[in-house]
């Protein structure tokens, strides 16, 4: 991504995406794309939408999304670990708990089950997390991708 003024995401021989490096990694197209740029790669999360711009999350939880979505639609949320923050129980999107905790030096690594899957956050250096502690993550509304579940495709507002 360093070295390219632009890309293109290839996918069983289609190209799934084309623009810069920044262009698809902060607008993925699609589900491929989302989880092909980025280390470590976005998490994802299958859910069905609610009113008010919510996903109920297979599992357990809900997250704030930015697109309208007729309630009942099937969807892949997806979210990168640099965009999930700790904050306390009451406020968290995702509560889960901690799987495996990777000290990088500037960043930690965050492994933790949620809603029947393992989600990573990327987290400042000396980040507190004990293995087997419940963990409490916050998404902004603007930082959670919404795909089709069915298509894979981004679903974008109108």
């Amino acid at each position: 991504m360093t070295l390219a003024q632009r890309m293109v995401v290839m996918n069983a021989g289609r190209a799934e995406q084309i623009g810069t490096p920044m262009e698809v990694y902060e607008n993925p197209a699609t589900v491929f794309v989302a989880g092909f740029i980025g280390s470590p790669a976005m998490n994802f999360l299958d859910g069905t939408s609610e009113a008010n711009r919510r996903v109920a999350l297979d599992g357990n939880g809900s997250v704030p999304v930015g697109v309208d979505l007729a309630a009942g639609r099937k969807v892949t949320i997806g979210i990168r670990p640099e965009h999930l923050t700790p904050c306390k129980p009451s406020e968290a999107n995702l509560v889960g708990s901690v799987e495996v905790v990777e000290a990088l030096g500037a960043d930690t690594l965050i492994h933790a089950a949620v809603a029947g899957r393992t989600v990573i956050a990327r987290l400042p250096h000396g980040a507190p997390a004990e293995i087997g502690e419940p963990i409490a993550l916050c998404a902004a509304r603007d930082r959670v991708y919404v795909f089709d579940a069915e298509t894979g495709a981004r679903v974008r507002a109108a």
